[in-house]
């Protein structure tokens, strides 16, 4: 058998932009390097399709071993359905030059019922789009397909004991759509196949593509022909309206020159790229907040507070995707610098713990913190005074984050550490699942943690200033 030139992963890509296509193919060095945040997003899933395998339990996992050996598994796959298997994972079909690996196939009388996992709470236009590309290649290899199915996350599940694999999961016959989808799938997969034997990657401009469905793996590279700063450096204006101003008009001066529906905010921003300085004018409800903060009589310390988001629920009661607190820390605005850390064990639920500290921990003291995202205690979130344009800083250029808040108060995270609170919850999630290095882990969580008060203490000094 004749090794495939396009997958499922491909595919998706040349559907969304044939460029990416060419370039992950013929040039796949010029990728941009992948960033922390989004390897923790795509691991979060991991266990779900295992999962769900037990919804059909005594099926053989037919999948490669290894990258080189697609073709057997192929092979390994016809072997099993002819020998009668009834159940299989991993199951691999090729046609067109195309490879697919089905999460799961059930035998069904003399037909066969495919079921592809997501690891989500709902599905997405591109879940159709692979459904209908898997099920183009089983029906091509000669498989006669009884429904195509897609199995995802029920997301208002609630753990009660052992988990509920029946009502984990929601399954959702697809089959009416894959078939409408035949033709469109069909042109596509010519129309890739042949762009891909071209000598030349083919001419395709910035455009939403770059962003939808997912980000493209070559901003980088296509976008070097972008000046900067450009509009796409101005977060309070969404994608949408970012091209149609940049096409409209190119560079920020002829945008503020000439677009009237530019409002003071965006305005303000756009200045700040362009002179590269910041922006402070607090509003007088900030002044308010300011000077009963500092005639309180109660001590005032910054907080930060960890959560993460498992796919599965962990804790009786929880839901799948559900924010669960697992760390903070405290340091108060003295300039000691003592800063307290906490991070739960995992054993169990630490949410309720956590603010059980918290609200014992900040009693007679006044709270500060940025992005802090809880209704538990009383806390005075500073990113209102960003998110009201209060303060902009062109370090800010996509969006209002704690990691573009450090270097804005130039605060340069050392080689190795934790940038986001994405990334934090990654590594908590694999401490509790007995992660080999978990210690290190452990250390670069606490290392972030007291980062990232210290962050909030810089921050109100530079506005207390």
């Amino acid at each position: 058998m004749e090794k495939h030139i396009l997958s499922k992963t491909s595919y998706i890509k040349g559907v969304q932009c044939l460029k990416q296509l060419y370039l992950t193919k013929k040039y796949p060095k010029l990728r941009d390097r992948l960033p922390a945040e989004r390897l923790a997003i795509f691991s979060r899933g991991t266990n779900v399709g295992i999962y769900a395998q037990e919804l059909f339990p005594g099926g053989i996992d037919a999948g490669p071993k290894h990258y080189t050996q697609y073709q057997k598994a192929v092979a390994r796959t016809k072997e099993l359905m002819g020998n009668g298997q009834e159940v299989i994972y991993e199951a691999a079909f090729q046609a067109d030059k195309t490879l697919i690996l089905l999460d799961i196939l059930v035998r069904n009388g003399d037909k066969w019922d495919a079921y592809e996992v997501k690891s989500s709470v709902k599905l997405s236009r591109t879940y159709y789009n692979d459904a209908a590309l898997q099920y183009n290649v089983i029906v091509n290899s000669g498989i006669a397909l009884n429904s195509f199915s897609l199995i995802y996350i029920n997301k208002d599940y609630k753990l009660d004991g052992d988990i509920n694999i029946q009502k984990l999961f929601i399954i959702t016959d697809v089959t009416q759509d894959c078939i409408k989808q035949q033709s469109f799938v069909k042109d596509k997969i010519r129309e890739e196949l042949i762009m891909l034997n071209q000598d030349e990657s083919p001419i395709i401009g910035v455009g939403k593509q770059c962003f939808e469905p997912y980000d493209c793996d070559f901003i980088g590279h296509c976008w070097k022909g972008i000046k900067r700063p450009s509009v796409f450096d101005i977060p309070s204006i969404d994608i949408s309206r970012q091209f149609d101003l940049y096409n409209k008009y190119g560079g920020l001066p002829n945008i503020l020159q000439n677009e009237k529906s530019i409002d003071e905010f965006e305005t303000i921003e756009m200045n700040c790229q362009i002179e590269k300085m910041p922006h402070l004018d607090l509003s007088e409800n900030t002044l308010n907040d300011f000077e009963e903060l500092y005639n309180s009589k109660n001590q005032k310390y910054a907080v930060k507070i960890l959560y993460f988001i498992p796919a599965l629920p962990l804790y009786s009661g929880t839901k799948p995707y559900q924010k669960i607190a697992f760390a903070y820390s405290l340091m108060p605005l003295d300039g000691s610098g003592n800063v307290e850390l906490f991070i739960a064990n995992g054993q169990n639920n630490p949410n309720e713990e956590i603010f059980d500290r918290l609200l014992n921990d900040s009693k007679n003291i006044d709270l500060l913190g940025y992005n802090i995202n809880t209704n538990y205690i009383e806390v005075l979130d500073l990113q209102q005074i960003v998110d009201n344009g209060e303060y902009y800083h062109p370090a800010m250029n996509t969006d209002y984050s704690n990691k573009l808040l450090s270097k804005a108060m130039d605060i340069r995270p050392q080689w190795g550490a934790i940038e986001s609170d994405i990334v934090a919850a990654q590594y908590y999630d694999e401490i509790l699942r007995g992660h080999k290095k978990s210690k290190e882990k452990l250390l670069l969580i606490k290392n972030y943690l007291q980062k990232e008060v210290e962050l909030v203490g810089k921050f109100f000094d530079y506005l207390s200033q």
